[in-house]
């Protein structure tokens, strides 16, 4: 394990009267990359100003100390109820969120946004925002793979492809590299596009992106493939997940005969669509499965499977486990509940299919 201790602050709260602060909420498991994403340009904007205008602080629920996904623990300076309303809460999360207990957390995030303050959250730490309500009719942008978890448990939320959202207080990430163009679209804000290419120039960023910039990988990286039919099929495949197109419907839309498609598929990825298309299945299946508190008989449906007992069969053909033993794995059934936000749990997790 390594534990950083000269991440801590460049600067108390207060210190600097003319700038502006960070308060960023590290959760356990939190993506270290996320956060540096997110940092780093404050850090270089304070150089290139050649003063402390940009100021952080690293908070923490209750241990003085946080743990990331990657083993590197951060020190923390202060609890989040030190915080006053001019400071800008950011929070940070990794998968690991939907087993931690936040409504404490939550309540404070509610109450600083009454108050005047600004929130946002990067990466999995959106969840979070949108457990506290503070997401209900608003955009919001999230990671690929928390967006289908956010658009089935918070239908008043609408999840975005861009890679950030930026409201009046309120501000989204998709995490990872996004972090740093949101924070290059703050300090723009504030500051002026003079300054964010500057900083652009320092952290060797070639070209700065917009918010509505798709943050989806480009199907042909993605699927290793620049066959259009292919990559037409699979965005149709993508489409319609919970009830799936039969291969001749598909190959219709696609102006081919389905013979035609299989082989164009087994040429280019060195599988027949049928199998392509029933791993995007369980690839949704499995995300639901971890990290959703749906019934297994809910998510049979929604990777549309018909019954939980299909979804078994092919879920241990391909992950060598059952949906039932991959769940308590990551312990579904002690997790809090989604708070007032959520849509409602038809069924317990637990229940019989």
């Amino acid at each position: 394990m390594i534990s950083i201790g000269g991440i801590k602050s460049a600067s108390r709260r207060g210190e600097a009267q003319d700038g502006r602060h960070f308060a960023f909420v590290l959760l356990t498991g939190f993506s270290h990359f996320s956060f540096s994403s997110v940092l780093e340009p404050l850090r270089s904007a304070n150089m290139i100003l050649g003063k402390e205008y940009f100021t952080w602080s690293l908070i923490g629920l209750d241990a003085d100390k946080v743990r990331a996904s990657n083993g590197v623990t951060c020190l923390v300076d202060h609890q989040l109820a030190d915080l006053d309303r001019t400071t800008d809460i950011i929070i940070i999360a990794g998968n690991d969120v939907v087993n931690l207990a936040t409504d404490r957390l939550e309540n404070q995030l509610r109450l600083h946004f009454r108050q005047g303050g600004r929130v946002g959250a990067v990466s999995s730490g959106v969840v979070v925002l949108a457990r506290a309500g503070l997401l209900d009719g608003r955009n919001c942008a999230a990671h690929w793979e928390n967006t289908p978890r956010l658009r089935e448990d918070f239908p008043r939320i609408t999840v975005t492809d861009s890679i950030f959202e930026l409201h009046d207080r309120l501000f989204t990430c998709a995490g990872g590299a996004a972090g740093t163009h949101l924070m290059l679209a703050l300090i723009e804000q504030q500051l002026g596009e003079g300054l964010v290419a500057d900083i652009a120039t320092r952290m060797v960023i070639d070209q700065i992106r917009n918010g509505d910039d798709n943050l989806n990988v480009k199907p042909h990286v993605r699927y290793g493939t620049w066959n259009r039919k292919v990559l037409d099929a699979i965005a149709l495949m993508n489409d319609n997940i919970s009830e799936p197109l039969p291969m001749r419907s598909l190959a219709d839309v696609m102006g081919v005969s389905a013979r035609c498609l299989e082989r164009q598929f087994k040429s280019e990825l060195g599988v027949t669509p049928n199998t392509f298309y029933r791993n995007i299945r369980l690839s949704r299946a499995r995300q639901l499965v971890r990290y959703s508190a749906h019934s297994l008989c809910e998510v049979a449906a929604f990777s549309g499977f018909g019954s939980s007992k299909t979804m078994k069969l092919n879920y241990e053909a391909q992950y060598g486990i059952s949906p039932r033993e991959e769940r308590k794995k990551y312990d579904v059934g002690e997790r809090q509940s989604a708070g007032p936000a959520a849509a409602k749990i038809l069924h317990d997790v637990g229940a019989p299919c």
